[in-house]
């Protein structure tokens, strides 16, 4: 599974190069001694800018979470993730993981990824039980290279609607790109029963 650019990419792109050219042409008019269409130009940057920002928490905030089956990839970029299996016990997971790079060439790391962590239906955050020997969600991989992780989780007896979520860091500390802001819910949660 591939990332591919979509639309709200390529708007993100035009907005940039847009605003770009616009504080060029501002700063160029602030030297040429029009100070008042300079300021015009850039107060019209920042409106637009904040139009902007303010459709992508509109849509964050009427989006829902995708929601994967056991098996299926969840990817950033050329690095994927998936739920392999699950084992449970009345108080106990044990979930494999499978961390995969579909690059042709490049060695990938994800880096924004601190690991993974269960969440029930009542909201309550589980995280996996520290050990040693527990392989590090940003491994480097080589192109086509993959690996099994395990992470056992201690859960509440009769705990049920769990889903499993991949913790990440985020990148800015404001969403930038509509439809890929999870401001409002924790991203794609996978399906544990």
């Amino acid at each position: 599974m591939k990332y591919i650019v979509n639309l709200f990419d390529l708007l993100f792109i035009a907005l940039v190069l847009a605003a770009t050219g616009s504080i060029g042409v501002a700063i160029f008019s602030a030297f040429r001694g029009r100070r008042a269409r300079a300021l015009a130009i850039l107060r019209r940057a920042v409106v637009c800018a904040a139009a902007y920002i303010g459709i992508v928490y509109l849509v964050a905030a009427f989006s829902k979470p995708v929601v994967l089956k056991v098996g299926d990839p969840q990817c950033s970029d050329d690095w994927c993730i998936a739920v392999e299996s699950v084992k449970r016990a009345p108080t106990a997971a044990v979930i494999n993981l499978r961390i995969f790079s579909v690059a042709r060439r490049v060695a990938q790391r994800e880096s924004r990824a601190k690991d993974v962590y269960l969440s029930d239906g009542q909201g309550r955050r589980f995280d996996p039980i520290a050990s040693e020997s527990t392989v590090p969600l940003n491994t480097l991989l080589q192109a086509g290279e993959s690996m099994t992780a395990k992470r056992t989780f201690e859960l509440p007896a009769g705990d049920h609607d769990l889903n499993l979520i991949v913790d990440r860091k985020p990148i800015f500390p404001i969403c930038l790109i509509i439809d890929e802001c999870d401001a409002f819910h924790k991203g794609a949660v996978v399906r544990i029963e």
